[in-house]
């Protein structure tokens, strides 16, 4: 993968965790809804419309519509911000500011789930072999 970096990589998984978010619409099969959800503007053009093509599928798979807004980076942690403030707050939004997480706790709103997580299954890899050095004489 030529040209991968850690920022890529990290707005990958973002991607695919929005996309499994709302790619499961058996769980909301149940009654058509509105939901509001706040995303972060992509650093390129093609994170947005790859955003607005999950929403697009997961509306017609569904029946529920999403009200999303794409939202520069900074103007989006002021905008979080406030409506945690306000108490008015959209349905889904990407929690990036570490902000975000001191409100929560300070109202009390975190909820511990270490009791209802199953812990992670640890791999055991073999080391790396040493890598034969050439010598010259």
């Amino acid at each position: 993968m030529a040209g991968m970096t850690r920022r890529s990589l990290l707005n990958s998984s973002i991607g695919l965790s929005a996309g499994a978010t709302l790619a499961r619409p058996y769980i909301a099969n149940a009654q058509a809804k509105t939901a509001t959800v706040w995303w972060i503007q992509g650093f390129a053009h093609e994170e947005d419309i790859a955003f607005k093509k999950v929403v697009e599928d997961y509306q017609k798979a569904s029946g529920n519509k999403i009200e999303d807004s794409i939202i520069p980076y900074a103007p989006m942690r002021q905008k979080i911000v406030s409506a945690i403030t306000s108490g008015t707050v959209p349905d889904i939004f990407q929690n990036s500011p570490t902000e975000i997480n001191a409100l929560y706790a300070w109202d009390d709103k975190l909820v511990d789930v270490t009791t209802s997580s199953k812990p992670r299954r640890t791999t055991t890899r073999r080391p790396l072999s040493p890598r034969p050095t050439a010598t010259t004489t």
